[in-house]
């Protein structure tokens, strides 16, 4: 839907990867307002990108899927790499630190620093995992409580009102319930490599049957289930502008991002919930 987040994107692949073999492919997720012909009609004769149309939105998953079968069937890649149009790649040598980070621990994903535009810190690695029936639980419960009020547009002054109550709380030196942080981390999905040993195993990176979040997730607990390992490698530099595709549907509508955050991941939670179950 941001044709021009998707060329700075290109020009950073390109400006990265000049001296080595390597393949451009987008995934266009049926883009409404023109975009795909913009980009087809900037860059559709360049031997370096290929252009994949997709004749309805197909969500995060399901459209990353397609560009990864794409590269690991027909183009026999040795990595692969996905990567939302809103990110770029300003590490030249990115290429050599993925092959040496493979070559030395066989690892299955590999997960760059990640500078968010708009909060200014890193993205990796997530110390976070919803791994547990328990988490899952609460995650649901957030949800069941959040949905509600948002549609009644009375989300926001009880969010308000519960950081005034943690505020309080903290002063008068009383514990409540915080995230703590394990040894075991996730890898964010807006910029993700695939090495060799991923590719041997799977034939998708992602779970079809989610459309937006959580992926990450799931991506953890089906490598930790193959006995792959992730590597978060700080030495790899990436920049995320972050949702911007999001933002362009919703038109900035803070309250219809949060609605729609919401029902896509309680959809996810379901399919998160068969894999810590098996």
């Amino acid at each position: 839907m941001v044709d021009e987040a998707t060329e700075r994107c290109i020009s950073s692949i390109r400006s990265s990867c000049k001296e080595y073999n390597y393949a451009i492919v987008v995934v266009d997720n049926n883009s409404s307002n023109g975009s795909y012909g913009s980009l087809l009609s900037k860059y559709g004769k360049d031997n370096d990108i290929i252009f994949i149309h997709n004749e309805n939105n197909m969500g995060f998953a399901r459209g990353n899927n397609i560009g990864y079968e794409y590269c690991r069937n027909k183009l026999k890649c040795d990595y692969i790499v996905t990567i939302n149009n809103d990110a770029r790649i300003i590490d030249d040598n990115i290429i050599p630190k993925v092959v040496a980070d493979y070559e030395r621990t066989g690892c299955g994903v590999i997960g760059p620093h990640i500078l968010s535009e708009k909060t200014h810190k890193s993205q990796n690695p997530i110390y976070y995992i919803c791994d547990t029936e328990e988490r899952v639980k609460k995650m649901q419960h957030y949800i069941s409580v959040h949905l509600p009020l948002l549609y009644l547009h009375i989300d926001t002054p009880v969010t308000r009102i519960k950081r005034v109550a943690y505020s309080l709380l903290r002063k008068q030196n009383i514990p409540f319930e915080q995230m703590t942080k394990d040894e075991e981390y996730k890898l964010h999905g807006s910029c993700l490599i695939f090495t060799p040993a991923f590719l041997r195993i799977f034939s998708e990176p992602f779970d079809s049957r989610t459309f937006l979040y959580l992926e990450e997730d799931i991506l953890f607990l089906r490598c930790k289930k193959n006995g792959l390992t992730m590597l978060y490698d700080p030495d790899i530099a990436v920049v995320h502008e972050e949702d911007v595709s999001t933002d362009y549907q919703v038109k900035n509508d803070a309250r219809m991002k949060r609605i729609r955050y919401l029902k896509n991941q309680q959809k996810s939670l379901n399919v998160l919930s068969e894999y810590i179950n098996k």
